[in-house]
C-alpha cells in the first residue's frame, strides 16, 4: 500500500480498476463478491492526506464504475448510423465523468467533515448514499448502476430490497464492502463498531433469505392470460418506411401463435414499445384492422407502444385497444430520457439542439391507472421509467395487480445494458410486491414474480412470444408501506456510530 502512495498516477489508477471490477458484481455477469473490492477503494482514498488527491482519486473510482458499467450508451450511436455516431466518444466519457464527480463530491464532504484524528470511511459510505440518493432526483434524475443494483444478482439478497429499497440498498452495499476493513482500522472500539454495522445487515440478509425460502408456490390464475410479444426488430430497421408492412405482419404472426380458445377468458397481448413505424392518430384504421385480426372475443386487449401526436406535441405513448378496434386507454410517458427524447434547455442552445434533434417530445399527463376487466388496476411504465421507485410507488393503491413496462432496447445491442435493463426491473417487482411484465422490442422480455423470479423469458436478440397467466401479488412489503421513510431512518442511524467513534477517538486522544 506504501508503494502505491508513493506514485500518484499508480494511485489513481488502481481506484480507476477497482471502480471497473467492481461492475462485474451487476447483471450479466453478477459475481456479487466482487462489490467487495469496492471498499477497498474507499478504504486507500479515505487514507490520502490532501483534499485535491481524495476529490482525484475518488473521481477515478466513480470513473470505473460508470464508465464499465455504462460502456453501453455508446451503441445507441452506431445503431443509429447518422453523423451523431462522432458524439459517441463524448457520451462515453463525458456521462460518466460527471457521474463521478457526484462521487468524488461525497468523499471530499466526508473528509471535511471529520475530525483530523480520525477515519473518514464510515461518513464516506453515507455520503455517498446521499448523493446517490440526490443522483436518482436531481436533474430529472438518472439511478441508473447505483450500488444497490448489485444486490439483483442472486434471488435470495434480491429480497432485501423488498425490506429497506434501493436507497437503503445503496447503504448496505457500501457498509457491507468496508465491513472487513473496519477491523484493521486503527480505531478505538473498532469491534463494537463492527458489530453494530454487521448486525443489522446480516438480519437483513437472514429475512431475504427466509423470505425467498419459506416463499408459497406461484398460484397462477387459469382465467388470466398474459402473452409477451417481442419481435426483434433491428433498431437500423425499425423506421424504414419500406420494411413497415413486414415489421406488422411479423406482429401479428407472432400474437398467433399462442391462439387458443379463449372463450369466458381474459387476455391481454403486449406488444413493445414503438412497435411499428407510425403515429396515432394516423393509424386508428390500421389498428382497428390489427384488433379484427387478433381480438377473437370481447374479453381480449392488444397493447401496443406507439407515438402520438396531440395538438402539435409528439409524445411516446402506450395504448389498450379493445375487441372493437377502440382505444380503451391511452398513457403518454411522463418520465422522458434527457438527450435521447428530449434536449435540456433547446431554446438557449438552438444550434445544438437542433443538431442533435429537429423535435422534442413532451411530457404526458399524470392520470389513473387503467382498470382493465379481468386484470384489475394496472400500473404502466415506458422503457426509462422503471428506474425510479419513488414516481412507482407514488402510483400504487391497494388495488394495483400488475405492472406492464414496454421497452425498446434495441439501441443498445449486444451489450450489458438490456440485462442491466432487466435487473433494475426484478428490483421493481420486489420493491412493490407486484408482478411484473415486461415485453422488449429485441429483449430482453419476461414475466417477472413479486419475488424478483423470472416465470417466463425471452432472450436477448430473439423473435418469439411466450404466454403466462397472471399471478396475484403479495399483500404488502415493507418498503412499500414506508418508502424512503426507511432510508432516512438508516442514514441516522448511522451518523450516531458515526458521531460514536468520533467521540471514542477524541476519549483516547484525551487520554493521551
Amino acid at each position: 500500500m506504501n508503494k502505491l502512495y508513493k506514485s500518484t498516477i499508480a494511485l489513481y489508477m488502481f481506484n480507476f480498476f477497482v471502480g471497473a471490477i467492481a461492475t462485474f458484481s451487476i447483471a450479466p455477469n453478477s459475481f456479487f463478491p466482487l462489490i467487495f473490492i469496492l471498499g477497498f477503494g474507499i478504504y486507500s482514498i479515505s487514507l490520502l492526506p490532501s483534499l485535491k488527491k481524495i476529490f482525484i482519486a475518488s473521481w477515478f473510482l466513480g470513473f470505473g464504475w460508470f464508465s464499465f458499467g455504462l460502456y453501453w450508451i455508446g451503441s445507441a450511436f452506431l445503431v443509429a448510423d447518422t453523423y451523431h455516431i462522432y458524439l459517441m466518444p463524448l457520451s462515453i466519457i463525458i456521462l460518466p465523468s460527471i457521474l463521478a464527480a457526484f462521487w468524488a463530491l461525497a468523499f471530499i464532504f466526508g473528509k471535511l467533515l471529520t475530525p483530523k484524528a480520525s477515519s473518514p470511511i464510515l461518513l464516506i459510505v453515507i455520503n455517498l448514499a446521499l448523493i446517490e440518493y440526490c443522483r436518482a432526483n436531481m436533474f430529472t434524475g438518472f439511478p441508473w448502476l447505483m450500488p444497490s443494483i448489485s444486490l439483483a444478482s442472486n434471488q435470495y439478497i434480491l429480497q432485501t430490497l423488498s425490506y429497506v429499497g434501493s436507497f437503503s440498498g445503496n447503504l448496505v452495499i457500501l457498509t457491507l464492502s468496508i465491513l472487513p476493513i473496519i477491523l484493521f482500522l486503527h480505531m478505538p472500539n473498532k469491534k463494537l463498531i463492527f458489530l453494530l454495522l454487521f448486525i443489522p445487515i446480516f438480519i437483513l440478509f437472514i429475512c431475504s433469505f427466509m423470505r425467498f425460502f419459506n416463499k408459497e408456490p406461484v398460484v397462477m390464475n387459469e382465467n388470466k392470460t398474459i402473452v409477451l410479444v417481442q419481435p426483434n426488430i433491428k433498431q437500423k430497421d425499425k423506421w424504414n418506411i419500406k420494411k413497415r408492412k413486414d415489421h406488422i405482419q411479423k406482429l401479428l404472426k407472432l400474437s398467433f401463435e399462442k391462439e387458443h380458445n379463449f372463450e369466458n377468458k381474459y387476455k391481454m397481448i403486449i406488444w413493445p414499445e414503438t412497435s411499428f413505424e407510425g403515429f396515432i392518430p394516423n393509424e386508428l384504421n390500421l389498428l382497428s384492422s390489427i384488433s379484427e385480426k387478433i381480438i377473437k372475443n370481447k374479453n381480449t386487449t392488444l397493447i401496443v407502444g406507439l407515438l402520438s401526436q396531440e395538438n402539435r406535441k409528439l409524445f411516446n405513448s402506450l395504448i389498450f385497444i379493445n375487441a372493437t378496434g377502440k382505444i380503451d386507454f391511452k398513457y403518454d410517458k411522463i418520465h422522458l430520457v434527457p438527450f435521447g427524447e428530449y434536449i435540456p434547455f433547446r431554446n438557449k442552445l438552438k444550434k445544438i439542439a437542433n443538431f442533435l434533434s429537429p423535435r422534442d417530445f413532451s411530457t404526458g399527463v399524470m392520470k389513473e391507472n387503467i382498470k382493465l376487466r379481468g386484470f384489475g388496476e394496472i400500473i404502466t411504465l415506458i422503457c426509462y421509467e422503471i428506474l425510479f421507485s419513488n414516481e412507482v410507488n407514488r402510483r400504487i393503491s391497494d388495488n394495483t395487480k400488475l405492472i406492464i413496462n414496454i421497452t425498446n432496447d434495441a439501441w443498445f445491442g449486444n451489450t450489458i445494458g438490456p440485462y442491466q435493463h432487466l435487473a433494475l426491473a426484478k428490483i421493481r417487482a420486489v420493491e412493490t410486491g407486484l408482478p411484473l411484465v415486461r415485453v422488449a422490442n429485441t429483449g430482453i422480455s419476461a414475466f417477472i414474480s413479486p419475488y424478483g423470479e423470472e416465470i417466463v423469458k425471452i432472450s436477448l436478440n430473439k423473435e418469439s412470444v411466450r404466454e403466462v397467466k397472471l399471478i396475484p401479488p403479495l399483500d404488502q412489503t415493507l418498503y412499500k408501506n414506508f418508502g424512503d421513510l426507511i432510508f432516512a431512518i438508516s442514514i441516522l442511524y448511522l451518523i450516531s456510530i458515526n458521531f460514536l467513534i468520533f467521540y471514542f477517538q477524541r476519549k483516547v486522544s484525551y487520554v493521551k
